[in-house]
């Protein structure tokens, strides 16, 4: 089995199955402020001990000590590490000081691995080297000379550098790359979102796709994209249901939804979806199910105000550890973090129940339509697998008429669709309609919903 060095960061470790193939070329790329230095160095940290010593090696994009100062900014930098198990080297400035220009550089590298006896080499950036050459056949063959130097030794080497997508399949050292790391950065007026994704990987496999990403003081915290469950032999579904709490609406399907199910309520605004979503995950806190609780429009004082309403004791509920409130501003929030979160917890394998209220947030903050679509099918079939009954609620734009129930066909996705609504009279009553249940038989009249102190009641017309 190929050895692996971990690059410090679980997240990323699981992307690649385990780290970085040992004493292999790995170019990290990207376009500035993506990240590459922060990483490059938690990995270097991280993996630095006396007896496996790092080398790492500037070139011409920042000054020496400008580039320290910089790494102590995070806690994975270690200054007694710096001059005992990680080594800093100026290559930029051997090369103005007469180290025989940059067709030398072969020789230099080779010399400080002769001197320092790294386990991990790391060139800062590499691209930066680019101006120095008169010509690119007289690059191809530094690269080349490079490439055998570094092969002649048990080390592990990174070239950073700030490339572009259109320079992969151009630049000799993509070539002689054993893996290929590609970090990227999408800005808008709100929030930035930095993604990964490995292009190459000689020798072993990865997780596919884009896998988001956030700079910390820790360094780099990698969110790995759900995947569909790819095989469940062991899995047995429960023949049982599930409450909802909600007086009427269990009646309507039989005895309840199924026990790994997911349920779509969808309606306008006032409709009473985050009511309905709440007695559901009340409801099981008070049959001993412990319950998440995703919201993205009420915080938790907002929270505990609607409970009050709705003559709870919101303290005691969420003191009891069954009901647990994951609270995420929409204007910030980032969908893989709160996928990976909801995941983690998910798999711990004590959550019972949960409500993600609304999906239509994790919509909007979603680059890419298909993949917003794909990790929601991913998402409902881990829920499925895990036995956890989830209920989910989505904002329908208009109020009185509806034409459609939910973009990304997330409708067709769940086994449960609820239609909620409002009548256009002068009253203006709650309604509600179930308007499919799969593997079961549902009341499909429409009936009208009430929300008073004393609960939810659904009265059969």
């Amino acid at each position: 089995m190929t050895e692996k060095i971990s690059t410090g960061c679980s997240g990323l470790d699981q992307v690649l199955h385990g780290g970085i193939p040992a004493n292999t070329i790995t170019v990290l790329m990207g376009a500035p402020g993506t990240g590459k230095t922060i990483l490059a160095e938690g990995i270097a940290f991280k993996n630095a001990t006396k007896e496996f010593p790092v080398l790492y090696l500037t070139t011409l994009s920042e000054p020496l000590e400008k580039f320290i100062l910089h790494g102590q900014q995070y806690d994975f930098f270690d200054p007694d590490k710096v001059g005992e198990s990680v080594f800093y080297e100026d290559l930029g400035r051997m090369l103005l000081d007469g180290g025989g220009g940059v067709e030398n550089i072969p020789n230099i590298v080779a010399d400080l691995l002769l001197k320092y006896k790294p386990r991990l080499l790391f060139i800062d950036s590499f691209k930066a080297l680019n101006e120095l050459f008169s010509d690119q056949s007289t690059r191809r063959v530094m690269i080349f000379e490079l490439a055998s130097a570094l092969s002649a030794y048990s080390c592990t080497s990174f070239l950073v550098g700030e490339y572009a997508q259109e320079m992969t399949t151009v630049l000799p050292e993509f070539a002689i790359a054993d893996v290929v790391l590609n970090l990227m950065k999408y800005s808008t007026n709100v929030r930035e979102q930095r993604f990964l994704r490995v292009e190459k990987l000689r020798g072993s496999d990865s997780v596919p796709g884009l896998h988001a990403f956030a700079i910390t003081a820790n360094g780099i915290s990698m969110y790995p994209r759900i995947l569909t469950p790819k095989a469940v032999p062991d899995y047995s579904p429960k023949i049982e249901r599930v409450n909802t709490g909600i007086t009427g609406l269990d009646e309507m399907v039989e005895e309840g939804f199924w026990r790994g199910s997911t349920t779509l309520i969808a309606g306008p605004s006032g409709a009473g979806k985050t009511i309905l979503a709440l007695n559901f995950i009340r409801e099981g806190a008070q049959q001993g199910e412990s319950g998440l609780y995703v919201g993205f429009q009420e915080n938790p004082n907002q929270m505990a105000r609607v409970m009050q309403n709705l003559g709870w004791n919101g303290s005691e509920l969420l003191e009891s550890g069954l009901f647990e409130l994951m609270y995420r501003s929409p204007v910030e929030m980032q969908l893989d973090t709160v996928a990976a979160e909801v995941f983690s917890r998910v798999l711990d394998g004590k959550i019972r129940r949960v409500v993600i209220d609304a999906i239509g947030d994790l919509e909007r903050c979603s680059i890419d339509t298909q993949r917003f679509a794909n990790f929601m099918y991913a998402l409902m079939q881990w829920f499925a697998v895990q036995n956890v009954t989830c209920m989910m609620t989505y904002e329908i734009h208009e109020l009185f008429d509806v034409h459609s129930i939910s973009g990304q066909q997330i409708s067709n996705m769940t086994d449960n669709l609820v239609l909620l609504g409002l009548t256009g009279d002068q009253e203006m009553k709650r309604t509600i309609r179930i308007i499919k249940t799969r593997g079961s038989a549902h009341d499909n009249r429409r009936h009208d919903l009430e929300i008073t102190n004393n609960g939810v009641f659904i009265k059969k017309s």
